[in-house]
Protein backbone atom coordinates (compact mmCIF):
# COMPACT_ATOMS: atom_id res chain seq x y z
CA UNK A 1 0.00 0.00 0.00
CA UNK A 2 1.78 3.14 -1.26
CA UNK A 3 1.81 6.39 0.80
CA UNK A 4 -0.74 8.14 -1.18
CA UNK A 5 -3.67 5.77 -0.97
CA UNK A 6 -3.45 5.92 2.86
CA UNK A 7 -4.54 9.88 2.68
CA UNK A 8 -7.90 8.58 2.69
CA UNK A 9 -7.43 5.09 5.36
CA UNK A 10 -8.72 5.13 9.02
CA UNK A 11 -8.85 3.02 11.67
CA UNK A 12 -12.15 2.01 14.08
CA UNK A 13 -11.79 0.51 16.96
CA UNK A 14 -14.71 -0.63 19.09
CA UNK A 15 -13.78 -1.43 22.94
CA UNK A 16 -17.27 -3.26 23.90
CA UNK A 17 -18.26 -0.86 26.38
CA UNK A 18 -20.02 1.79 24.72
CA UNK A 19 -16.72 3.11 23.67
CA UNK A 20 -15.12 3.79 20.26
CA UNK A 21 -11.85 5.35 18.57
CA UNK A 22 -11.90 6.70 15.27
CA UNK A 23 -8.01 7.01 13.79
CA UNK A 24 -7.11 8.66 11.16
CA UNK A 25 -3.74 7.12 9.23
CA UNK A 26 -1.23 9.73 7.90
CA UNK A 27 2.03 8.20 7.72
CA UNK A 28 3.39 11.04 6.57
CA UNK A 29 6.95 11.48 4.36
CA UNK A 30 9.38 9.06 5.63
CA UNK A 31 12.47 10.84 7.00
CA UNK A 32 15.89 9.23 7.83
CA UNK A 33 15.27 9.12 11.49
CA UNK A 34 12.34 7.06 9.99
CA UNK A 35 11.00 7.87 14.02
CA UNK A 36 8.44 9.61 14.53
CA UNK A 37 4.47 9.84 16.42
CA UNK A 38 1.33 11.23 15.85
CA UNK A 39 -1.28 11.51 18.21
CA UNK A 40 -4.68 11.52 16.78
CA UNK A 41 -7.61 12.63 19.07
CA UNK A 42 -10.93 11.70 17.20
CA UNK A 43 -12.62 9.81 19.96
CA UNK A 44 -16.54 9.50 19.63
CA UNK A 45 -19.03 8.44 22.05
CA UNK A 46 -17.36 10.79 25.05
CA UNK A 47 -14.22 8.63 24.96
CA UNK A 48 -12.35 11.43 25.80
CA UNK A 49 -9.45 9.48 27.33
CA UNK A 50 -8.56 7.51 24.60
CA UNK A 51 -4.91 7.89 23.21
CA UNK A 52 -4.06 6.95 19.39
CA UNK A 53 -0.13 7.00 18.77
CA UNK A 54 1.02 6.08 15.41
CA UNK A 55 4.39 4.69 14.73
CA UNK A 56 5.92 5.33 11.12
CA UNK A 57 9.25 3.33 11.42
CA UNK A 58 10.82 2.19 8.31
CA UNK A 59 7.70 2.87 6.66
CA UNK A 60 9.08 3.50 3.67
CA UNK A 61 10.64 0.49 3.15
CA UNK A 62 7.86 -1.74 4.79
CA UNK A 63 4.56 0.11 3.93
CA UNK A 64 3.50 -0.67 7.33
CA UNK A 65 2.22 1.28 10.20
CA UNK A 66 2.30 0.61 13.93
CA UNK A 67 -0.40 1.51 15.50
CA UNK A 68 -1.30 1.93 19.69
CA UNK A 69 -4.66 2.60 20.88
CA UNK A 70 -4.78 3.21 24.90
CA UNK A 71 -8.12 2.76 26.82
CA UNK A 72 -9.38 3.12 30.17
CA UNK A 73 -12.00 0.72 31.34
CA UNK A 74 -13.88 2.11 34.40
CA UNK A 75 -15.67 -1.32 35.43
CA UNK A 76 -15.12 -4.69 35.77
CA UNK A 77 -16.28 -7.14 32.87
CA UNK A 78 -15.33 -9.15 29.71
CA UNK A 79 -15.29 -7.03 26.60
CA UNK A 80 -15.41 -7.93 22.84
CA UNK A 81 -13.32 -5.40 21.24
CA UNK A 82 -12.80 -5.02 17.82
CA UNK A 83 -11.02 -3.56 14.91
CA UNK A 84 -11.60 -1.98 11.42
CA UNK A 85 -9.15 -0.85 8.91
CA UNK A 86 -10.02 1.20 5.78
CA UNK A 87 -8.02 1.65 3.26
CA UNK A 88 -9.20 3.82 0.01
CA UNK A 89 -7.97 3.45 -3.05
CA UNK A 90 -8.86 5.14 -6.48
CA UNK A 91 -11.51 2.75 -7.33
CA UNK A 92 -12.16 0.98 -4.62
CA UNK A 93 -12.14 0.79 -0.57
CA UNK A 94 -10.90 -2.51 1.02
CA UNK A 95 -12.25 -3.18 4.45
CA UNK A 96 -10.61 -5.62 6.92
CA UNK A 97 -12.42 -6.61 10.11
CA UNK A 98 -10.49 -8.22 13.67
CA UNK A 99 -11.94 -8.95 17.36
CA UNK A 100 -10.57 -10.11 21.04
CA UNK A 101 -11.96 -10.37 23.82
CA UNK A 102 -10.35 -9.02 26.83
CA UNK A 103 -10.99 -9.46 30.32
CA UNK A 104 -10.79 -6.19 32.99
CA UNK A 105 -10.43 -6.74 36.83
CA UNK A 106 -9.95 -4.34 39.90
CA UNK A 107 -7.23 -5.84 42.48
CA UNK A 108 -8.88 -7.37 45.18
CA UNK A 109 -7.28 -4.76 48.11
CA UNK A 110 -8.61 -6.37 51.17
CA UNK A 111 -11.46 -8.45 52.92
CA UNK A 112 -12.97 -8.76 56.66
CA UNK A 113 -15.31 -11.50 58.01
CA UNK A 114 -18.74 -10.51 59.85
CA UNK A 115 -20.56 -13.04 62.54
CA UNK A 116 -21.51 -13.08 66.41
CA UNK A 117 -18.67 -13.75 68.37
CA UNK A 118 -21.14 -16.49 70.53
CA UNK A 119 -23.56 -18.34 68.18
CA UNK A 120 -25.88 -21.64 69.25
CA UNK A 121 -24.98 -24.96 68.31
CA UNK A 122 -27.51 -26.56 66.27
CA UNK A 123 -28.74 -23.18 64.74
CA UNK A 124 -28.19 -21.64 61.37
CA UNK A 125 -25.13 -19.04 61.17
CA UNK A 126 -24.29 -16.87 58.34
CA UNK A 127 -21.07 -15.72 57.74
CA UNK A 128 -20.37 -12.78 55.60
CA UNK A 129 -17.58 -11.62 53.24
CA UNK A 130 -17.28 -7.73 53.10
CA UNK A 131 -14.80 -6.95 49.73
CA UNK A 132 -12.40 -3.77 49.07
CA UNK A 133 -13.37 -2.03 46.77
CA UNK A 134 -16.99 -3.12 47.26
CA UNK A 135 -18.02 -3.43 43.44
CA UNK A 136 -16.11 -6.06 42.83
CA UNK A 137 -17.97 -9.12 40.71
CA UNK A 138 -15.67 -11.95 39.16
CA UNK A 139 -14.20 -13.26 42.90
CA UNK A 140 -13.98 -16.43 44.07
CA UNK A 141 -14.40 -17.43 47.77
CA UNK A 142 -12.27 -20.60 49.17
CA UNK A 143 -13.52 -20.70 52.99
CA UNK A 144 -12.12 -23.42 55.93
CA UNK A 145 -13.65 -23.96 59.21
CA UNK A 146 -11.29 -25.63 61.54
CA UNK A 147 -11.77 -27.23 64.93
CA UNK A 148 -9.64 -24.94 67.75
CA UNK A 149 -8.67 -26.11 70.90
CA UNK A 150 -6.83 -23.49 73.54
CA UNK A 151 -4.22 -25.71 75.08
CA UNK A 152 -1.88 -24.70 77.81
CA UNK A 153 1.68 -24.44 75.39
CA UNK A 154 0.10 -24.85 72.06
CA UNK A 155 -3.22 -23.85 69.54
CA UNK A 156 -3.91 -26.94 68.03
CA UNK A 157 -6.46 -27.34 65.17
CA UNK A 158 -8.15 -29.76 63.00
CA UNK A 159 -10.07 -28.61 59.43
CA UNK A 160 -13.64 -29.64 59.31
CA UNK A 161 -15.06 -28.12 56.29
CA UNK A 162 -13.46 -26.80 52.75
CA UNK A 163 -15.81 -25.02 50.60
CA UNK A 164 -15.37 -22.68 47.66
CA UNK A 165 -18.33 -20.38 46.77
CA UNK A 166 -18.88 -17.76 44.45
CA UNK A 167 -21.38 -15.75 46.68
CA UNK A 168 -19.61 -13.66 49.84
CA UNK A 169 -21.87 -15.86 52.87
CA UNK A 170 -21.12 -19.41 53.89
CA UNK A 171 -23.51 -20.85 55.89
CA UNK A 172 -23.11 -23.13 58.83
CA UNK A 173 -24.87 -25.27 61.33
CA UNK A 174 -22.04 -26.45 64.07
CA UNK A 175 -23.78 -28.94 66.24
CA UNK A 176 -20.56 -29.13 69.06
CA UNK A 177 -19.40 -26.59 71.32
CA UNK A 178 -16.42 -25.27 71.45
CA UNK A 179 -14.12 -22.73 69.71
CA UNK A 180 -13.80 -22.92 65.99
CA UNK A 181 -11.75 -20.69 63.20
CA UNK A 182 -13.35 -19.74 60.08
CA UNK A 183 -10.69 -18.70 57.23
CA UNK A 184 -11.58 -16.96 53.89
CA UNK A 185 -9.61 -16.24 51.21
CA UNK A 186 -10.76 -13.75 48.36
CA UNK A 187 -9.19 -14.44 44.85
CA UNK A 188 -9.69 -12.94 41.03
CA UNK A 189 -7.27 -13.23 37.92
CA UNK A 190 -4.80 -10.54 39.54
CA UNK A 191 -4.85 -10.59 43.23
CA UNK A 192 -6.10 -12.11 46.74
CA UNK A 193 -6.89 -11.51 50.03
CA UNK A 194 -7.78 -13.53 53.19
CA UNK A 195 -8.92 -12.83 56.94
CA UNK A 196 -10.06 -15.01 60.12
CA UNK A 197 -12.29 -15.11 63.01
CA UNK A 198 -13.05 -17.12 65.99
CA UNK A 199 -16.38 -18.25 67.28
CA UNK A 200 -17.56 -19.99 70.21
CA UNK A 201 -20.83 -22.32 69.78
CA UNK A 202 -22.31 -22.62 73.03
CA UNK A 203 -25.23 -24.89 74.03
CA UNK A 204 -28.42 -22.38 75.04
CA UNK A 205 -29.43 -22.66 78.58
CA UNK A 206 -32.76 -24.12 79.43
CA UNK A 207 -35.34 -23.15 81.64
CA UNK A 208 -33.74 -23.30 85.22
CA UNK A 209 -35.48 -24.96 88.35
CA UNK A 210 -35.73 -24.58 91.75
CA UNK A 211 -36.31 -25.76 95.00
CA UNK A 212 -36.42 -25.13 98.43
CA UNK A 213 -35.58 -27.60 101.19
CA UNK A 214 -38.55 -29.87 99.58
CA UNK A 215 -40.98 -27.15 100.96
CA UNK A 216 -40.89 -27.43 104.53
CA UNK A 217 -41.58 -25.19 106.73
CA UNK A 218 -38.64 -22.70 107.81
CA UNK A 219 -38.96 -21.26 111.03
CA UNK A 220 -36.63 -17.62 111.39
CA UNK A 221 -32.64 -18.41 111.82
CA UNK A 222 -32.75 -21.81 110.38
CA UNK A 223 -30.25 -22.37 107.61
CA UNK A 224 -32.01 -24.68 104.55
CA UNK A 225 -30.88 -25.13 100.91
CA UNK A 226 -32.28 -24.23 97.71
CA UNK A 227 -30.97 -25.84 94.54
CA UNK A 228 -31.24 -24.48 91.11
CA UNK A 229 -30.27 -27.04 88.23
CA UNK A 230 -30.39 -26.59 84.73
CA UNK A 231 -31.22 -29.55 81.94
CA UNK A 232 -29.45 -28.04 79.00
CA UNK A 233 -26.26 -25.40 78.40
CA UNK A 234 -22.75 -25.24 78.62
CA UNK A 235 -20.18 -23.18 80.76
CA UNK A 236 -23.17 -22.19 82.86
CA UNK A 237 -23.00 -20.05 86.09
CA UNK A 238 -25.16 -18.96 88.52
CA UNK A 239 -26.30 -15.85 90.51
CA UNK A 240 -28.34 -15.74 93.48
CA UNK A 241 -30.82 -12.53 94.74
CA UNK A 242 -32.43 -13.97 98.50
CA UNK A 243 -33.26 -10.63 99.54
CA UNK A 244 -32.80 -9.74 102.74
CA UNK A 245 -31.71 -12.99 103.63
CA UNK A 246 -27.79 -13.85 104.28
CA UNK A 247 -26.09 -16.80 102.63
CA UNK A 248 -23.69 -18.93 104.11
CA UNK A 249 -22.83 -21.07 100.90
CA UNK A 250 -22.73 -21.51 97.80
CA UNK A 251 -21.91 -24.46 95.49
CA UNK A 252 -22.08 -24.52 92.28
CA UNK A 253 -21.33 -27.32 89.38
CA UNK A 254 -21.47 -27.71 85.75
CA UNK A 255 -25.82 -27.81 85.66
CA UNK A 256 -26.78 -26.70 89.22
CA UNK A 257 -25.45 -24.62 92.07
CA UNK A 258 -27.00 -24.94 96.04
CA UNK A 259 -27.31 -21.76 98.20
CA UNK A 260 -27.56 -22.61 102.18
CA UNK A 261 -30.19 -19.78 103.12
CA UNK A 262 -31.07 -17.87 106.53
CA UNK A 263 -33.76 -15.40 106.94
CA UNK A 264 -33.47 -13.62 110.11
CA UNK A 265 -36.99 -12.65 110.47
CA UNK A 266 -40.65 -13.60 109.66
CA UNK A 267 -41.89 -13.30 106.73
CA UNK A 268 -42.72 -14.22 102.69
CA UNK A 269 -39.29 -13.88 100.51
CA UNK A 270 -38.61 -13.81 97.29
CA UNK A 271 -35.64 -15.98 96.03
CA UNK A 272 -34.18 -15.67 92.87
CA UNK A 273 -31.43 -17.11 90.88
CA UNK A 274 -30.09 -16.67 87.42
CA UNK A 275 -28.41 -19.25 85.36
CA UNK A 276 -26.42 -17.50 82.14
CA UNK A 277 -23.59 -18.18 79.73
CA UNK A 278 -22.33 -16.30 76.77
CA UNK A 279 -25.09 -16.79 74.68
CA UNK A 280 -27.66 -15.86 77.51
CA UNK A 281 -29.61 -15.91 80.86
CA UNK A 282 -32.56 -17.53 82.18
CA UNK A 283 -34.37 -17.00 85.59
CA UNK A 284 -36.45 -18.37 88.24
CA UNK A 285 -37.74 -17.62 91.52
CA UNK A 286 -39.41 -18.91 93.95
CA UNK A 287 -41.14 -17.70 97.53
CA UNK A 288 -40.55 -19.06 100.95
CA UNK A 289 -42.90 -18.47 104.09
CA UNK A 290 -40.50 -17.58 107.44
CA UNK A 291 -42.49 -18.77 110.19
CA UNK A 292 -41.84 -18.83 114.04
CA UNK A 293 -40.01 -21.49 116.08
CA UNK A 294 -42.49 -24.37 115.13
CA UNK A 295 -41.29 -27.14 117.27
CA UNK A 296 -40.52 -24.46 120.37
CA UNK A 297 -36.78 -25.01 119.74
CA UNK A 298 -34.43 -23.96 122.89
CA UNK A 299 -30.66 -23.64 123.34
CA UNK A 300 -28.75 -24.24 126.42
CA UNK A 301 -24.61 -24.12 127.15
CA UNK A 302 -22.35 -24.45 130.04
CA UNK A 303 -21.28 -21.10 131.40
CA UNK A 304 -17.30 -20.34 130.63
CA UNK A 305 -15.53 -23.28 130.31
CA UNK A 306 -11.79 -24.14 129.70
CA UNK A 307 -9.56 -24.62 126.18
CA UNK A 308 -9.35 -28.49 125.75
CA UNK A 309 -12.44 -29.16 128.04
CA UNK A 310 -16.15 -29.94 126.51
CA UNK A 311 -18.01 -27.30 125.69
CA UNK A 312 -22.14 -29.42 126.23
CA UNK A 313 -24.68 -27.78 125.17
CA UNK A 314 -28.67 -28.83 125.74
CA UNK A 315 -31.40 -27.87 122.98
CA UNK A 316 -35.29 -28.68 124.10
CA UNK A 317 -37.98 -29.08 121.58
CA UNK A 318 -41.57 -29.01 123.05
CA UNK A 319 -43.51 -29.62 120.33
CA UNK A 320 -42.88 -31.56 117.16
CA UNK A 321 -42.40 -35.54 116.18
CA UNK A 322 -39.65 -37.52 114.42
CA UNK A 323 -37.19 -34.78 115.27
CA UNK A 324 -33.34 -34.73 114.26
CA UNK A 325 -31.30 -32.25 115.53
CA UNK A 326 -27.80 -31.00 114.46
CA UNK A 327 -25.48 -29.25 116.58
CA UNK A 328 -22.88 -26.91 114.25
CA UNK A 329 -19.96 -25.74 116.65
CA UNK A 330 -18.07 -24.20 113.89
CA UNK A 331 -15.23 -26.84 114.04
CA UNK A 332 -17.22 -29.67 114.20
CA UNK A 333 -20.69 -31.08 114.27
CA UNK A 334 -22.91 -33.60 115.69
CA UNK A 335 -26.42 -34.97 114.51
CA UNK A 336 -28.84 -36.88 117.02
CA UNK A 337 -32.05 -37.77 117.25
CA UNK A 338 -34.49 -36.58 119.71
CA UNK A 339 -35.82 -38.55 122.51
CA UNK A 340 -39.83 -38.67 122.34
CA UNK A 341 -40.15 -38.86 125.94
CA UNK A 342 -37.12 -36.57 127.33
CA UNK A 343 -37.70 -33.99 124.60
CA UNK A 344 -34.16 -32.72 125.22
CA UNK A 345 -30.61 -34.27 123.59
CA UNK A 346 -27.34 -32.53 124.65
CA UNK A 347 -24.25 -32.82 122.58
CA UNK A 348 -20.51 -31.68 123.67
CA UNK A 349 -17.57 -30.43 121.60
CA UNK A 350 -14.05 -29.63 122.38
CA UNK A 351 -12.77 -26.50 121.95
CA UNK A 352 -8.34 -25.95 121.18
CA UNK A 353 -8.34 -22.08 120.95
CA UNK A 354 -9.68 -19.57 123.00
CA UNK A 355 -12.33 -17.23 121.97
CA UNK A 356 -16.40 -16.77 121.94
CA UNK A 357 -17.73 -19.69 119.11
CA UNK A 358 -21.68 -19.15 118.09
CA UNK A 359 -23.05 -22.88 118.15
CA UNK A 360 -26.21 -23.77 115.57
CA UNK A 361 -28.77 -26.22 116.31
CA UNK A 362 -31.08 -27.09 113.77
CA UNK A 363 -34.07 -29.21 114.26
CA UNK A 364 -35.78 -30.74 111.43
CA UNK A 365 -38.53 -33.47 110.48
CA UNK A 366 -40.54 -34.01 107.34
CA UNK A 367 -42.39 -30.85 107.41
CA UNK A 368 -40.67 -28.20 109.43
CA UNK A 369 -37.28 -26.99 110.15
CA UNK A 370 -36.33 -24.07 112.93
CA UNK A 371 -32.92 -22.99 114.37
CA UNK A 372 -31.36 -21.71 117.25
CA UNK A 373 -28.17 -20.19 118.15
CA UNK A 374 -26.05 -19.81 121.61
CA UNK A 375 -22.70 -18.42 121.98
CA UNK A 376 -19.98 -20.13 124.37
CA UNK A 377 -16.68 -18.85 126.03
CA UNK A 378 -13.65 -20.83 125.86
CA UNK A 379 -11.20 -19.42 128.57
CA UNK A 380 -7.08 -19.77 128.16
CA UNK A 381 -6.51 -22.63 130.78
CA UNK A 382 -4.28 -20.90 133.46
CA UNK A 383 -1.78 -23.23 135.55
CA UNK A 384 0.61 -22.66 137.32
CA UNK A 385 0.83 -18.93 138.44
CA UNK A 386 3.86 -17.83 139.81
CA UNK A 387 3.86 -14.23 141.30
CA UNK A 388 6.78 -12.07 142.55
CA UNK A 389 7.58 -8.94 143.62
CA UNK A 390 9.93 -7.04 141.00
CA UNK A 391 9.81 -4.04 143.59
CA UNK A 392 10.61 -2.92 147.13
CA UNK A 393 7.41 -3.29 149.30
CA UNK A 394 7.07 0.14 150.87
CA UNK A 395 4.02 1.13 153.21
CA UNK A 396 1.72 3.91 152.03
CA UNK A 397 2.76 3.31 148.36
CA UNK A 398 2.08 1.06 145.48
CA UNK A 399 4.43 -1.76 144.49
CA UNK A 400 4.73 -3.79 141.56
CA UNK A 401 4.77 -7.61 140.82
CA UNK A 402 5.45 -10.01 138.05
CA UNK A 403 2.87 -12.78 137.39
CA UNK A 404 3.86 -15.70 135.08
CA UNK A 405 1.68 -18.43 133.91
CA UNK A 406 1.95 -20.74 131.18
CA UNK A 407 5.32 -19.19 130.09
CA UNK A 408 3.71 -15.81 129.51
CA UNK A 409 4.13 -13.15 132.25
CA UNK A 410 2.28 -9.78 132.75
CA UNK A 411 2.88 -6.80 135.38
CA UNK A 412 0.62 -6.27 138.13
CA UNK A 413 0.72 -2.74 140.01
CA UNK A 414 -0.95 -3.03 143.69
Amino acid sequence: MSTTTLGNSSLSVDFGDNCSVVAALHPGVTSAAGNTEDNVDDTPHDCSEAVVIIFQDNYGSTCELHVEISHIYTTEGDFNVSVMAFAARSVETIVVKNWTVTSVRSAVEDVSLSVDSVIAVHRNVTVRASVSPPDLRFLKYYWTLSRFDFMKDEVKSLIILSSVTDVPELRLILTDAGDYLINVTVENEIGASNDDVIITAVVPISAPLLSCSDGKHVSVNATFDCTATVEEGSAVQFLWDIGDGTSTQITTGNSSSTAAVTYPAVGLYNITVTAWNRLGSESVWKTVNIVENVFRLSVLAVEQVLVGNPVSVTACCMLGSNLTLRFDFGSGSHQLVLDPESRAITASHVYRLAGVYTVTVTAENNVSMAAARVTVNVLENVVDVDLKPISALVAGRHSVFMATFNGNFISVFV
